[in-house]
């Protein structure tokens, strides 16, 4: 199962492309789509969508998770990182990708274990569980956590399935 994880942002978009092999998981690659030097909202959406897509055609993900959007005090940074999100869904969508959204205490205890996790825990564990041993920026560890957490729930949900019993 390779999986695209997005962790949202108004200026700064984690994303990490993660592959499962039973119970282990492989970085397959991974980056920050950094649209802080576009002004205008409607070009900055246009960018997101399209190194999205450029992903996704890269790296062939079978799926997309993004975590979900969570509300600020202030509106128009609220409104600008929906808008944001909406972009990267459009452009898996394009791409016949399936959706899924996470809460960010549910990847927190996918990956962690514990729902009120801190960053530098999620990040920990990220870099335990894919091997990795390089500095690692937080919108791209939150990303890996999300994909990580959509493949423990695939995999899960799969089991359930294959063990209900029949009707």
């Amino acid at each position: 199962m390779r999986i695209l994880g997005i962790d949202p942002g108004s200026h700064r978009m984690g994303w990490a492309v993660i592959e499962s092999a039973g119970n282990s998981y492989r970085h397959i690659h991974s980056g920050v789509i950094d649209s802080n030097s576009i002004a205008a909202i409607p070009d900055r959406l246009w960018y997101i969508y399209q190194q999205v897509a450029g992903i996704i055609d890269a790296d062939k993900p079978e799926a997309a998770a993004l975590e979900t959007v969570f509300f600020f005090k202030n509106q128009k940074s609220s409104f600008v990182l929906i808008q944001s999100a909406t972009a990267a869904m459009l452009a898996a969508l394009s791409r016949g990708l399936r959706i899924s959204e996470y809460q960010p205490m549910m990847i927190k205890k996918a990956v962690v274990g514990y729902g009120r996790a801190g960053k530098d825990q999620i990040q920990s564990m990220v870099k335990k569980l894919l091997n990795l041993n390089e500095v690692l920026l937080l919108d791209r560890s939150d990303a890996m956590a999300v994909a990580i957490c959509h493949i423990n729930s695939a995999q899960f949900q799969n089991r359930l399935l294959k063990n209900a019993a029949p009707y």
